[in-house]
């Protein structure tokens, strides 16, 4: 590591390169060049007093183009997520000051953990920009995508043969014959947007260890440095690998009037008076629904929802997710979760998820089979009112191939709405 003229005080320039040269070794043992040169990289723009975007990573570590946008983000967020777990084991067993990459950012800090750490070189007199551009763009898309969906199901009304096939399963005969509204909610992500030196525009950010407003509003408290520079403004997105099966679903579901909608929009009237369908992966699942499911549940997740624990066998079920997987590791594996119970006023709720998109997307498609439907109903006993089952689901990356019934059982959901639990 080279220290040149930079905007960080020459003894904190120091105090990172001397840090970096001693977890560089460590880094380099897990044989992964394309996570030592994240490293290398991050590591220099931290010295010289930079933090770079996620574009200026993915084109310089990743090489990925600005023609390639959806696949941007998500490779620096994987890289940066795997990168602070192997510091994590790094220092697992040391004391004293150490590398941190701090939520939203992309650079290194050194930080003495019980000790508020301060980024000395950070500007404190930054303002917000264009805020309300980004939200527009988001706000508009999310839109669009729902008005996309209800005219889906219109125009592939023909594609599937839902010919009888929701009115005379068991599973979707409540919601065929209820006169209450449905809504369809899908699986949504918090963002945020950080404030960039000599940009135009804001940066959009979506962070795994900040999931929501609340956890938001948490970290600035902690970090007030940040103050000037992360901004709210509601900003939430939809996973695009799970854009199809909600047409699909929409399509074979094409006489019961769906109201879609987003699971960061689900609020309590909705949870009283409608009868909800849900679609998406666990981690992007309302706590309105989590919560009350999860006291009925024999299943809790682990470290993250990529886990599954089943409590009675003790099982562990770990998706291969690319979070967890080192490179050119192809992910093969993932597991669908369905669940159905009441809703606190008689309605019925449906969950069709999993631990990763490629599960979600894959219970969609168990859910329209009536084949699959009936072996399902035959190992809960008969009552498609209130059970849970988890699947096996066989991927190539996020694409599903098929899936395997694992755990099927009734679930006793009298008295959830009576209880609280926190989200776990």
């Amino acid at each position: 590591m080279t220290i040149g003229e930079s905007s960080v005080p020459a003894d904190t320039a120091q105090a990172l390169a001397d840090e970096g040269r001693r977890v560089r070794s460590f880094i380099a043992s897990n044989r992964s060049d394309t996570l030592l040169r994240l490293f290398d990289f991050l590591l220099q723009q931290s010295i010289e007093g930079r933090c770079p975007k996620e574009t200026e990573i993915a084109e310089e570590i990743f090489r990925v183009g600005s023609s390639e946008p959806g696949h941007q983000g998500s490779r620096v967020r994987v890289g940066v997520y795997r990168l602070r777990k192997k510091l994590d084991m790094f220092y697992a067993d040391k004391s004293g000051a150490q590398l941190t990459i701090p939520p939203g950012e992309y650079v290194f800090v050194l930080k003495t953990p019980g000790v508020e750490s301060k980024n000395d070189w950070a500007a404190t007199d930054k303002l917000p920009i264009a805020r309300h551009r980004s939200s527009l763009i988001f706000a508009a898309i999310l839109i669009l995508l729902l008005v996309n969906v209800l005219f889906a199901s219109f125009y592939f009304g023909n594609a599937l043969d839902s010919s009888n096939g929701p009115a005379r399963s068991k599973l979707w005969q409540p919601f065929s014959s209820s006169k209450r509204h449905t809504f369809f909610v899908i699986g949504d992500y918090f963002m945020f947007e950080r404030a960039q030196d000599g940009d135009e525009f804001s940066e959009v950010i979506q962070d795994l260890s900040i999931g929501d407003v609340d956890t938001f509003y948490e970290h600035l408290n902690k970090t007030p440095e940040n103050r000037n520079y992360f901004i709210n403004d509601d900003l939430y997105a939809v996973s695009s690998d799970i854009l199809g099966s909600i047409s699909k679903l929409s399509s074979y579901l094409k006489n019961v009037p769906l109201q879609p909608t987003t699971s960061s929009n689900l609020n309590p009237d909705m949870m009283k008076s409608s009868d909800i369908i849900y679609l998406g992966a666990l981690d992007a699942m309302s706590p309105l629904l989590r919560n009350p499911l999860l006291e009925a549940s024999k299943f809790r997740c682990g470290k993250t929802c990529y886990e599954l624990i089943d409590t009675p066998s003790r099982q562990h079920f770990l998706s291969d997710s690319p979070y967890l997987l080192a490179d050119k590791i192809v992910p093969r594996r993932d597991y669908g979760y369905i669940a159905s119970y009441p809703g606190p006023s008689g309605n019925q709720i449906l969950i069709l998820s999993g631990t990763g998109d490629a599960g979600a997307a894959q219970m969609a498609n168990v859910v329209m089979d009536a084949k699959m439907v009936q072996q399902l109903r035959q190992r809960v006993g008969g009552n498609l009112r209130s059970f849970e089952a988890l699947y096996h689901v066989r991927t190539m990356f996020n694409r599903s191939y098929g899936s395997t019934l694992l755990i099927a059982r009734p679930i006793n959901a009298e008295r959830i709405w009576d209880k609280t639990r926190h989200s776990e």
